[in-house]
């Protein structure tokens, strides 16, 4: 059984009502963070209290995560990551940490020679690559005078179209996939998959293009129980979608249908959306079971197959109709 935490909705910068990007999946074998934006630690702290305080019995605390996974290097998906391990840290945390993220075999080699260094004009490596970050971030928490505990920081090399399997899992029974997407620097979606049967799956998205390679049904061998897609703009703003590397809610429906998701969970909004109810009739000419996500929705996936919305009102959670359309 899955229980997948939406804790971050709004696309690029936070509002009134919704976060920048993170999510929290519960597995029988370890939790994960997938997207880490700005803010993260506060609401799955507030998010954890919330729901001890309930009857829901599903629960996200931050001392069982084992993994972090991250989809590409903007601020909004991975700006929180340097925080919570700082908190970690003075919570005298113990166990071994796994840090996840894409970069390019190019980036890889110029961080590992030429860190500290200024990138020459004529070298395809974004400043913000996963790789220079994750040089940043160490020296940063080495500099800590509290002993920190072990992080794996380990960077995807992406070449191509493929999807990349980790060549060690850090979750034993978890199968952890990256395939390759479409955005303005090196991303991916992760695909989370119990090895064990009945076989279940998750494939989380961050920032990407419609009409991926990789998202494909005989790419990705079997159907996906939940899709998490970006579907920053409606239709009307398809070519502003396409030129900043972002997708529409009509989109995300066609990529929900065309790898036969169970379900469509669909975040990254753009701030000048205000009728989600459009949204999710836009998406849903493609594929029925879509759903625009609130912060704090609560998916679980069932071992028979089953999935759940659970959805928070006045800070307690109610059973959404997931077979509505």
């Amino acid at each position: 059984m899955f229980d997948l935490h939406i804790l971050g909705t709004s696309g690029s910068r936070p509002t009134g009502t919704r976060s920048v990007s993170g999510n929290y999946l519960s597995t029988p074998d370890g939790n994960l963070i997938i997207d880490c934006g700005e803010g993260f630690q506060s609401r799955l702290i507030k998010h954890e209290l919330d729901l001890k305080n309930n009857p829901i019995g599903i629960r996200a605390r931050v001392s069982k995560i084992k993994v972090i996974l991250l989809t590409h290097s903007h601020l909004d998906h991975c700006w929180g990551v340097l925080p919570l391990l700082k908190t970690m840290q003075l919570d005298g945390r113990q166990k071994s940490l796994t840090i996840i993220a894409p970069s390019t075999p190019q980036a890889i080699e110029w961080a590992e020679k030429n860190y500290g260094e200024t990138i020459p004009d004529n070298y395809d490596i974004n400043p913000s690559d996963f790789a220079i970050l994750f040089k940043e971030w160490r020296t940063h928490i080495n500099n800590s005078r509290k002993k920190m505990f072990k992080i794996n920081w380990i960077l995807i090399p992406i070449n191509g179209q493929n999807p990349h399997d980790i060549s060690l899992q850090p979750i034993e029974g978890i199968k952890i996939t990256a395939i390759p997407t479409k955005h303005t620097v090196i991303s991916v979606a992760w695909l989370i998959s119990s090895i064990q049967k009945p076989d279940r799956n998750v494939l989380i998205s961050g920032d990407t293009k419609y009409n991926v390679p990789s998202f494909k049904k005989e790419i990705l061998e079997k159907p996906v129980d939940i899709l998490i897609h970006e579907a920053t703009f409606t239709d009307e703003l398809s070519k502003k979608a396409q030129e900043h590397g972002h997708s529409t809610a009509l989109e995300a429906g066609k990529t929900a249908s065309e790898i036969n998701a169970q379900v469509l969970g669909m975040v990254h909004f753009s701030p000048r959306i205000n009728d989600l109810g459009a949204v999710e009739k836009e998406s849903r000419i493609n594929h029925n079971r879509s759903f625009a996500c609130n912060d704090g929705d609560i998916f679980r996936v069932s071992n028979n197959g089953e999935i759940q919305l659970f959805r928070k009102y006045e800070n307690s959670w109610y059973n959404y109709d997931t077979q509505r359309t």
